[in-house]
């Protein structure tokens, strides 16, 4: 190893940060992807100043993305009817995003109210509500990856419908019976774009990294003001359709597994609505790479405890040399 990489690798294993965490510069997503973002039926002025507000929340998040507005009081966009209803204006959008001849990643992110009768989950709209099984149908088979977020009371069941290995999906409770009003999607779309989100210090803020931030201060929401929580938000992106809650991870790493079935968050870590801008002009394969180190860098940090010290540096030391020469070739 060159005496460059030497001082780098030596850096993050000193401090614990990932390669990409040592760069400070301005982040500019290499491709932004496009965003769904749909109010729901506020009910009562007060929700609908609420929504008002977090909706505010993913304008300053998504400066220089593509957006489509669904039940906010803003013009027609991208061919989408005007006078089309809400619901229908959701489909067309997922519609057109499925007739895109090349894969992308896209976002839907839904706020509002949910209802759970025992059989059918749903999603409050203006006008006709749109349930998970259909949503479910809508996204059938679709080519690319997706990042769905359901915020509202009752979402859970969600989860389960939209659940696949290529969608990280998240939603605001872990059941139908959790119908309480729900404030996690106004913490949501605060973390998105909050500095103090980037967990791993990499100046960029990742799915996972926005769900543990909402999650807790979703917590904190409720223990400051002394009251039961009643909402449990929780994300899957293994297509198990289980979903795991925030307090498997401390930080960014695992500290609990599930009695069955692998814990998610292996692809909600590597999406972000603007990427680490060391990232930028990697090719699909480099980004996989990426992703396969890092996960055997966390099952090695998993496995500390149990081998030798020696080995246990020597392992890190290769597996932090392997992703810097990715992220850091001679051309930079």
């Amino acid at each position: 190893m060159d005496w460059p990489k030497r001082v780098l690798v030596g850096w993050v294993l000193l401090v614990g940060f990932k390669p990409g965490a040592l760069l400070g510069q301005e982040l500019v997503p290499a491709s932004a992807p496009s965003v769904c973002v749909v109010l729901g039926a506020p009910g009562e002025p007060l929700y609908g100043k609420l929504f008002q507000e977090w909706a505010q929340g993913w304008t300053e998040s998504t400066r220089g993305t593509k957006v489509q507005w669904v039940g906010r009081d803003v013009p027609a966009q991208g061919g989408v009817l005007g006078g089309a209803s809400d619901r229908e204006m959701l489909k067309e959008w997922i519609e057109r995003v499925e007739h895109m001849s090349d894969e992308g990643t896209y976002w839907l992110v839904m706020m509002g109210h949910g209802t759970h009768d025992g059989k059918t989950t749903k999603f409050n709209m203006r006008g006709a509500d749109v349930s998970a099984q259909e949503l479910g149908q809508w996204l059938s088979g679709s080519k690319h990856r997706w990042v769905i977020a359901v915020c509202g009371s009752s979402s859970g069941p969600f989860l389960a419908v939209l659940s696949n290995p290529k969608r990280v999906v998240i939603t605001s409770t872990k059941s139908g019976s959790e119908s309480n009003f729900s404030r996690f999607g106004g913490f949501f779309a605060q973390s998105i774009s909050d500095p103090a989100s980037d967990l791993d210090h990499d100046h960029a803020i990742s799915v996972l990294e926005a769900f543990v931030s909402a999650s807790r201060k979703t917590d904190r929401y409720y223990e400051d003001n002394k009251l039961l929580a009643t909402e449990h938000a929780i994300l899957d992106d293994n297509g198990d359709g289980k979903g795991t809650p925030a307090d498997f991870y401390r930080g960014l790493r695992r500290i609990k597994r599930p009695e069955n079935g692998i814990v998610d968050g292996e692809l909600a870590r590597l999406v972000w609505l603007k990427e680490p801008i060391q990232r930028e002009g990697l090719s699909v394969e480099q980004s996989n790479l990426i992703g396969q180190l890092e996960k055997r860098l966390e099952d090695l940090r998993a496995e500390k405890n149990s081998i030798e010290p020696v080995r246990y540096y020597e392992e890190l030391e290769k597996l932090f040399s392997q992703i810097a020469e990715i992220l850091y070739p001679p051309s930079k």
